[in-house]
């Protein structure tokens, strides 16, 4: 037999194997990559059918060849075991006489088995990554990363595809709006040619053959007289609106002959570099709540699309602190409490709440971001509740805001802490009567979303200061989770560096370089004070500079690797005010100054290392579970 491969040739094979497949012909290469690296005589991946609690193969390769449409029972089988312990599970030998109700173990000459349950953001089941062997195994530590780095690759995959399949259903099920619709819609080309109608344009103008028409086919002299240069200048204007209300309304004609007045709205999208145009016609009397549904229909689909784009950013650690986060998660996600996620900058808070929404019972719904940093103060109120036409200068048009946006979905209010007091009372409102007005409305409107607020600010030190609202604070404050600091999560930063290494190679098409005992040395040795986005730069940067390699201490920012500390010194009496020969008696708040000042310095001494040779706890000649302690009592970290 041969022994496995080392994890350097491993990750050259799956990402060599993988590349540029999706689906399917994915999961073939992947099980394929296995069968070799191991090496084993057969390999498969499976995923769950829930209801007859089966698993049917994507991939399943057994000796030389490739075994089709196989599809099996879990009962009395390993993977049942799998399943159920939902870990690895490793079997060194006697398979079938443990499992003698398994009819598939004999005629493949089983004697070993690994396998390991996939799941997705949720902790649903979605498959099985198995491997069978006609010979005895060693179970070892390599091995298990073996398979468990294919299991990381099969799950992605499967979460991908289930990520497809939503956008998807939401295409179909905005296809079914926009034929549904009680108003006519219309695309048409640069050209002014129809490209496209629904049922309700078929019947205002009087003909299913819209397709090829030209538009002014179905207006009148003076309908198309005021719709040709609206056209043209949302043609034009490559940087200016892109939708407008057709003023005054215009008259509009079927294939008879007979006119109708009409109102409606032009907007135009660009698709493959062309410009094409969406016409939306009603009569007057009609109601425009098909409008509002197709608009919101849209941004909805957009939230997904782009969480097709982000999923690679999925959270990535096995570090103990994440491993807490991630059960933290777990626990308050299928509820309806309103979330704190509290964290530094670039530490992934963002991916916390989209791992909360995705685990939550409203995963089906959008979920919807506004970055209360990045929204001058002005507007904040219009992006958060929406506006009418006419209620401020520039609102030439009605606008959903974010929380009708979200309605049924997750809100997610990144960086509350820079929400102004003045907004706070309102959002306060919405989040305990569940109702809300729009700039320039007196009529209320009732939504159900859930908040998940973050900030990288301490916010009861900002209730503190009077900066924030405590009311509120307790209103959003109801289940905190802390996202830990790079710094803090341990190997953590190598299994993230892997991932970007994989993620821009693949983007970028670059060959592949593998981490050096150099490079692991440098990586734990930085503090990351830009956590997990500097760490991302810091990788991207690095392989731009090799040129094929990975020039890693280029790329970091100075000092990573400092010079050795220089002997400890007291802190300075004199900089605190008071004079070393004074023999004033020091309060029990300057003393505890002077002990923050001489731990801080200590620890800045060991960069931040409290145990261990050279850690602060040896420097200050205490245990470091005392130092531990007198860190936690101080709030020091």
């Amino acid at each position: 037999m041969k022994p496995a491969r080392d994890t350097a040739d491993l990750l050259r094979v799956l990402v060599e194997s993988t590349a540029g497949e999706t689906g399917l012909p994915f999961f073939r290469a992947l099980v394929q990559g296995l069968c070799e690296s191991l090496p084993t005589h057969a390999a498969w991946v499976t995923e769950y059918l829930p209801g007859p609690q089966r698993l049917r193969a994507l991939a399943f390769r057994a000796g030389n060849g490739w075994i089709e449409h196989y599809e099996y029972d879990l009962r009395g089988t390993p993977c049942e075991t799998v399943i159920h312990r939902g870990d690895l599970v490793v079997i060194p030998d006697q398979v079938v006489q443990l499992y003698p109700s398994d009819p598939d173990l004999p005629p493949l000459e089983a004697v070993s088995y690994m396998g390991v349950p996939l799941y997705d953001e949720e902790g649903r089941l979605l498959g099985h990554l198995g491997a069978l062997d006609n010979r005895a195994i060693i179970e070892t530590a390599a091995r298990s990363s073996v398979f468990r780095i294919f299991a990381n690759r099969a799950g992605a995959e499967l979460r991908r595809l289930n990520l497809e399949k939503q956008l998807r259903a939401k295409s179909e099920e905005l296809d079914a709006v926009v034929e549904s619709a009680m108003d006519a819609i219309l695309i048409l080309d640069d050209e002014r040619t129809i490209v496209r109608g629904n049922r309700a344009a078929a019947d205002a103008l009087g003909t299913a053959a819209l397709a090829g028409c030209f538009i002014e086919k179905f207006l009148s002299v003076s309908g198309a007289g005021k719709l040709e240069p609206i056209l043209d200048s949302l043609a034009a204007e490559e940087s200016g609106p892109t939708k407008i209300w057709i003023p005054g309304g215009f008259q509009a004609r079927s294939l008879s002959g007979e006119q109708f007045a009409a109102e409606g709205t032009l907007s135009r999208f660009t698709l493959g570099g062309r410009s094409f145009f969406t016409l939306i016609l009603r009569n007057i009397d009609a109601r425009i709540e098909a409008e509002r549904t197709i608009s919101s229909l849209l941004q909805r689909t957009a939230y997904l699309s782009e969480e097709i784009e982000r999923h690679f950013g999925e959270i990535i650690g096995e570090s103990p602190v994440m491993r807490r986060l991630l059960r933290q998660i777990q626990e308050v996600a299928d509820t309806g409490a309103s979330v704190l996620i509290q964290g530094e900058t670039g530490a992934g808070k963002e991916l916390v709440a989209r791992a909360l929404h995705r685990a939550s019972r409203r995963a089906a719904q959008p979920l919807i971001k506004i970055n209360c940093a990045a929204i001058p103060a002005q507007l904040i109120e219009s992006e958060f509740f929406g506006h009418e036409k006419g209620s401020f200068t520039g609102a030439t048009a009605r606008r959903e805001g974010r929380f009708a946006l979200a309605d049924g979905g997750t809100l997610f209010l990144d960086e509350i802490g820079e929400l102004p007091l003045e907004l706070q009372s309102k959002l306060l409102r919405v989040l305990q009567e569940g109702e809300f007005e729009p700039v320039g409305s007196s009529r209320s409107r009732k939504v159900d979303v859930r908040v998940v607020a973050a900030s990288n600010r301490d916010l009861q030190e900002e209730v503190n200061q009077g900066r924030f609202r405590q009311d509120l604070f307790y209103r959003l404050n109801v289940f905190p989770l802390s996202v830990p600091p790079l710094r803090e999560r341990g190997d953590d930063v190598l299994l993230l560096t892997r991932e970007f290494l994989r993620r821009f190679t693949s983007r970028d098409g670059r060959s592949h370089p593998q981490l050096t005992s150099r490079h692991t040395s440098l990586l734990l040795a930085h503090p990351w004070p830009g956590n997990v986005r500097e760490l991302a730069n810091v990788v991207e940067r690095a392989l731009i500079l090799g040129r094929g390699s990975l020039a890693l201490e280029e790329a970091l920012p100075p000092r990573t690797v400092p010079a050795a500390s220089p002997p400890f010194a007291a802190p300075d009496m004199a900089l605190s005010g008071i004079s070393s020969k004074s023999k004033r008696i020091l309060t029990a708040l300057e003393m505890r100054e002077l002990e923050v000042a001489n731990l801080q310095a200590a620890l800045e001494s060991c960069r931040g290392r409290v145990s261990g040779p050279g850690g602060a706890a040896e420097l200050l000649g205490i245990k470091p579970t005392t130092l531990s302690s007198r860190l936690k009592a101080l709030g020091l970290r």
